[in-house]
């Protein structure tokens, strides 16, 4: 695991990435509103060189962000994660809960954990095809193909200039190439990733979930059902946005982490 550390006094909060590119909070850790928290951006292990010998499982990531915070002296962090990193958040909130405080789970993605049980098969007849296409084409080498299958899938065929936008052409360039993990790797865990409804409950820190207007009713109903699940939520819609949230509105999104005022 690498990361970015923009040291300073303020209040520690964590960045877990999402799948496919690891650059998602790139925009957000610019915001002049959260300047004065100190913010550790990750790139998880997989979408960094080198690759490891064998994929991560969800535990080992959040084991790898425990072991980062107690080498950088950090007792307890904010977590701020998107999609598939959220997963990784709460494991990192079940497994070293004492190095977590508020978790900002932001657009959690479509799996069966997570999923009301009546939208599991709807769910996996609206994404399979298209994550079955771009693993398919990911073990063929073609990362282009691969990359654009599942991102329109997940994020509606604006993604390319949305990243483009946010990240410019390098940084376009470099999710693309770093894609692989993705699917070779990320995928096999969250499909072995285990949660329900008694883990939930042992998740004790507050939580905030994060939801774009323009997601599919899916995505609501997900935010819905793991409001119910664990034990301290609040819920957030950001109007106008979907799984792009990270990008296209990172405004928005420092606008949810107030800064503490500092104790006189």
């Amino acid at each position: 695991m690498r990361h970015t550390d923009s040291g300073g006094d303020g209040e520690p909060l964590v960045l877990i990435h999402a799948a496919v590119f690891a650059d998602w909070f790139v925009p957000f850790e610019r915001e002049p509103a959260v300047a004065g928290l100190r913010r550790i951006r990750v790139t998880r292990t997989g979408y960094s060189d080198p690759a490891p010998a064998e994929p991560l499982s969800v535990a080992d990531h959040a084991a790898e962000c425990a072991d980062l915070l107690r080498r950088l002296g950090i007792e307890r962090a904010r977590v701020l994660a998107h999609s598939s990193g959220t997963v990784v958040a709460l494991q990192l909130a079940l497994d070293h809960p004492e190095l977590v405080g508020e978790l900002v789970l932001v657009e959690p993605p479509l799996i069966d954990p997570l999923l009301p049980p009546q939208d599991r098969a709807t769910v996996a007849a609206v994404i399979g095809p298209a994550l079955g296409a771009a693993m398919g084409a990911a073990a063929l080498g073609d990362l282009r193909t691969a990359f654009d299958t599942f991102m329109a899938a997940v994020c509606g065929p604006q993604h390319r200039s949305v990243i483009e936008s946010a990240l410019g052409r390098a940084g376009l360039e470099r999710a693309e190439r770093d894609c692989g993990y993705c699917f070779t790797g990320e995928v096999p865990a969250l499909a072995a990733w285990h949660f329900d409804e008694e883990l939930a409950r042992r998740i004790e820190q507050p939580v905030h979930l994060v939801a774009g207007g323009e997601s599919p009713p899916f995505t609501h109903r997900l935010v819905d059902h793991l409001a119910t699940m664990l034990p301290d939520t609040r819920t957030t819609v950001v109007p106008g946005e979907n799984h792009l949230l990270p990008l296209r509105a990172p405004t928005a999104l420092a606008t949810l982490l107030p800064i503490p005022t500092p104790a006189p």
